[in-house]
């Protein structure tokens, strides 16, 4: 079905979308808040690229794109952006024989953007994303149709700098890049130019501070830059070095540029800009998705890599710890060296290890002496244990850590990875819970030293072992030890949960939404197309 009129071009609908223009805020307004809440995080060939890349997009869909299908009385955004001492704000004021913006000889010295206005444009844009990011000043010598942007500088020393600069290009329908004759080639403004023509923003240029002995020489140069970036055509602009000086520049330095602003003043005049603008920002924006589609992809394969390393890590330590349980290993040191003193002969603990039949009750002087014998044994084998499965804990977290931090991920690790487990709560709910099992204690046995006995002998002291069997526990004891092996190896393996790293991936749908959102928005970058 035909659209209804655009803001993003002049002249007839063309009938290009079955999406209309409220369907297609909707869309855009969905995808703004998709990308918000994209995590990037993990570490991916092309995974920073992404990241400025989500970062552009939401900029260019929220400041740009949706307040002209919003608004279509909304004036041309001319943004005046560049590095650090190109002199914009200067440059702004001499154009406009206005002091509207601070300009100085410390740098940064444009903290704040100045958004400048003619008195008719104020009022559409008050809510406009960008004029929530500026001071805003009007001024009847801004063209009517027209608002001029003095931004930060691009490579400003301060970060929050940049990244408004970056935010102000991502928003302009044409941006006016001033730079100097010392400064033209710099790295990050000459990035940002490149990012710029690829979105078929339009750019005009300006030579600012060019003493008369460089000017052919660094024009030319300049211009060959320019031509390497399709800019070759883009309006260029001389200001000469005007030496040291305070205030304006000499008018006769600015006219030529001030009259090129002027031919773009009018409603019509600057909707054609923005028409032209608009015709780049389609292309550029269903390029942007599509690749940003490719980048989730990326994150999620990632997480499938990250999971995958992180279950490895479990591996060894888990079935070091079964080891130790079926070997009997966990009760070596100090339970085994207590069993010997307190089985030895004349101790507490001597008819268990030789064999002979308890004849005293658990009630009397002896049997209160082997029910602390015995307790005294599984404490030194629950602390034996869980000193095992502490150690085991701290090779697997600091593992985790590691790996999590190389993949990106440690912001999301306290989240994701519990630190929590206490060992030695862990074995005694494991001590507890067998002692609990044993509903009839052998003759001579209290229940809580029958279930010492049982734990002592799942840890592995041989001649306790031998002493269960005699009591008729070998069953108990077989099983004591298999759920020992089973508790350690589950306390390990929630340290690092099972699909914990999967959980870094993005939804898994976003990536085709994406796609899907870029074949909508395929109609908008034909010829003569409308939104």
């Amino acid at each position: 079905m035909a659209s209804s009129a655009s803001p993003l071009s002049a002249g007839e609908d063309v009938p290009v979308s079955a999406l209309s223009r409220a369907q297609l805020i909707d869309v855009l307004t969905d995808t703004v808040g998709d990308l918000s809440s994209l995590d990037l995080s993990l570490n991916t060939d092309g995974a920073e690229d992404a990241r400025r890349l989500r970062a552009g997009l939401i900029a260019q869909i929220r400041d740009h794109v949706l307040p002209r299908l919003a608004d279509a009385d909304i004036p041309a955004i001319v943004v005046v952006g560049g590095s650090t001492g190109a002199g914009k704000s200067t440059l702004v004021n001499s154009v406009l024989r206005q002091e509207v913006s601070d300009a100085g000889v410390l740098r940064p010295t444009t903290r704040t953007p100045v958004l400048v206005v003619n008195p008719e444009d104020r009022e559409s844009l008050a809510d406009h994303p960008i004029a929530q990011v500026c001071v805003t000043v009007t001024s009847a010598a801004v063209p009517a149709g027209l608002a001029l942007v003095d931004a930060s500088d691009l490579d400003s020393v301060q970060e929050t700098n940049r990244v408004l600069a970056a935010r102000l290009l991502d928003a302009a329908d044409l941006w006016l890049f001033v730079t100097t004759a010392a400064r033209y080639g710099d790295q990050t403004p000459w990035a940002s130019l490149e990012e710029a023509a690829g979105r078929e923003t339009p750019i005009g240029i300006v030579l600012n501070r060019v003493p008369v002995k460089v000017l052919a020489e660094v024009r030319r140069d300049l211009i060959e830059r320019l031509d390497a970036l399709g800019l070759a055509e883009s309006p260029f602009f001389v200001v000469p070095d005007a030496g040291p000086h305070e205030g304006m520049l000499p008018d006769a330095s600015v006219s030529e540029l001030r009259d090129w602003l002027q031919l773009l003043a009018g409603r019509h005049r600057a909707a054609g800009l923005v028409r032209r603008t608009g015709r780049g920002v389609w292309t550029g924006l269903r390029a942007d998705l599509l690749t940003l589609a490719d980048g989730v992809d990326a994150q999620d394969d990632a997480a499938a890599r990250l999971e995958q390393a992180s279950q490895h890590l479990l591996e060894a330590p888990s079935a070091d710890l079964r080891a130790d349980v079926e070997r009997g290993t966990c009760a070596q040191g100090a339970p085994t060296t207590r069993w010997i003193t307190l089985a030895s002969s004349g101790g507490p603990l001597a008819p268990l290890a030789q064999g002979g039949k308890l004849r005293s009750g658990w009630f009397g002087r002896t049997g209160k002496a082997r029910a602390a014998a015995l307790s005294a044994l599984a404490a030194d084998v629950r602390e034996s244990v869980a000193s095992r499965l502490e150690a085991a804990l701290v090779t697997v977290r600091d593992d985790a850590a590691r790996t999590w931090r190389e993949a990106g991920a440690s912001a999301r690790a306290g989240e994701l990875l519990p630190t929590d487990a206490d060992a030695t709560a862990v074995v005694d709910a494991w001590a507890a819970d067998q002692t609990a099992r044993i509903t009839t204690p052998p003759k001579g046995l209290t229940p809580q030293g029958a279930g010492d006995l049982l734990i002592s002998a799942a840890a592995g002291i041989d001649g306790v072992r031998a002493a269960a069997n005699r009591l008729g526990l070998g069953q108990a004891v077989t099983d004591a030890k298999t759920s020992l092996a089973q508790t350690l190896t589950d306390v390990l393996a929630a340290a690092v949960p099972a699909g914990a790293a999967r959980a870094l991936a993005p939804d898994p749908a976003l990536a085709a939404a994406l796609r899907l959102r870029a074949g909508e928005l395929a109609p908008f970058t034909r010829p003569g197309a409308t939104a």
